[in-house]
């Protein structure tokens, strides 16, 4: 039987995913600033060449274009790039691209242009120097808005490098719907179940309708971690279904979880009132609170947890942690996290917002730790094969 292999990489804060089967490999965003030099360029070059040919990745997928999930990526394109016009051996090559960005959308909205070229990369500045923010600090909003120029950054290094972006899509967006059938590679297959045109369509309008509240919200952490995620960006997060062999994996960026369910009754992998099984899930949004509920946790379950996070922004919540083992309390089921309890513990943000104790509350019994895994010192990812 196929194995299917999720590999969670040392991400900082964000999100890094290697997805092996047979034939197949899947690179899943590239985590925030300093991944890529130091976690993920490693795990590239150490794949099986193809051939007398650079490793092959079959597929490319950004999740959305947040800076936690982009900027790795944007890193490699850049080498990529500079090894083409050097004409040397890239670290790998890339077949194809999933990703979905709006800027064009955004710019259109607020009548900013946006940079055409890498070089020309200080008329984004320039545009959003000229975006009217309202009352708030026109830095934050710039923080906020600058994964929009990340967005648009990324599919310029595609084109330039001849990757196919969203091809097999309608009207070139990763959506669930947009694809006549899952796709398909060697042993493993991908299935997008999510978001749909209607929430991008919402999305659309609640930028056009409420521009600057929604920036305000996203450039307030203090707001944002009292309410449910909102975020623009995350609610246009490609929610994946993986299968090889009969064993499967549901990949969420950082979409909620409400949303997830939805997706999976639409797409008839979860019936109503009912739960669904896989072999392994991606937890959304680095273990956040408020992307998930109890609910979600019974109704969808899995033999293994993926919690990706460092502490910074508090994540993973111990509160998530929580929701999970009392959802579950068979403890049927291993939680690996990219990042251990000690190194949650000494995370600054951690600290600050006072979760330690609540994380050892929720870890205060030896059957919780003992379902617990993280990567070994000194190693750079961890492995879950099913």
């Amino acid at each position: 039987m196929t194995d299917l292999t999720l590999r969670a990489i040392r991400a900082k804060h964000g999100d890094c995913l290697l997805l092996f089967a047979e034939d197949a490999t899947v690179l899943v965003d590239g985590g925030p600033s300093g991944v890529y030099q130091r976690f993920l360029r490693d795990q590239l070059e150490a794949l099986p060449k193809n051939g007398d040919e650079p490793p092959l990745i079959d597929l490319l997928m950004v999740s959305h274009i947040d800076a936690d999930h982009i900027d790795g990526i944007l890193d490699l394109t850049d080498e990529l790039i500079e090894a083409r016009d050097e004409e040397r051996d890239p670290v790998v090559h890339i077949r194809r691209a999933w990703c979905n960005g709006f800027p064009d959308t955004i710019a259109k909205i607020t009548g900013a242009g946006v940079a055409a070229s890498r070089a020309d990369a200080a008329s984004l500045a320039s545009a959003l120097d000229e975006l009217d923010f309202g009352d708030f600090d026109p830095c934050d909003s710039k923080l906020v808005l600058s994964s929009v120029g990340q967005g648009r950054q990324l599919r310029l290094d595609l084109k330039a490098l001849n990757i196919d972006v969203n091809q097999r899509f309608k009207n070139r967006l990763a959506l669930l719907g947009n694809a006549a059938s899952p796709w398909k590679c060697g042993a493993l297959s991908l299935d997008v179940i999510g978001p749909s045109q209607e929430q991008i369509d919402d999305l659309k309008k609640k930028w056009a309708k409420d521009l600057n509240k929604i920036l305000k919200k996203e450039a307030d952490a203090e707001t944002a971690a009292h309410s449910m995620d909102t975020s623009v960006s995350n609610l246009a997060s490609i929610v994946v279904f993986a299968e090889a062999g009969g064993k499967t994996a549901l990949l969420t960026g950082d979409a909620r979880g409400k949303m997830i369910m939805e997706w999976l009754e639409e797409t008839g992998r979860l019936a109503p009132g009912g739960s669904v099984h896989f072999d392994i899930l991606k937890n959304p949004h680095h273990g956040s609170k408020r992307n998930v509920t109890p609910e979600f946790f019974e109704r969808v379950t899995a033999d293994h947890y993926v919690f990706c996070g460092d502490g910074k922004h508090g994540n993973p919540e111990p509160e998530t942690l929580k929701m999970l083992f009392e959802a579950r309390p068979n403890l049927d089921y291993t939680v690996h996290m990219t990042y251990g309890p000690d190194d949650l513990r000494s995370h600054k943000e951690f600290k600050k917002k006072g979760l330690i104790a609540a994380l050892d509350d929720v870890l205060s019994t030896p059957e919780r730790r003992a379902v617990l895994r993280f990567p070994a010192e000194g190693e750079k990812h961890i492995d879950i094969i099913v």
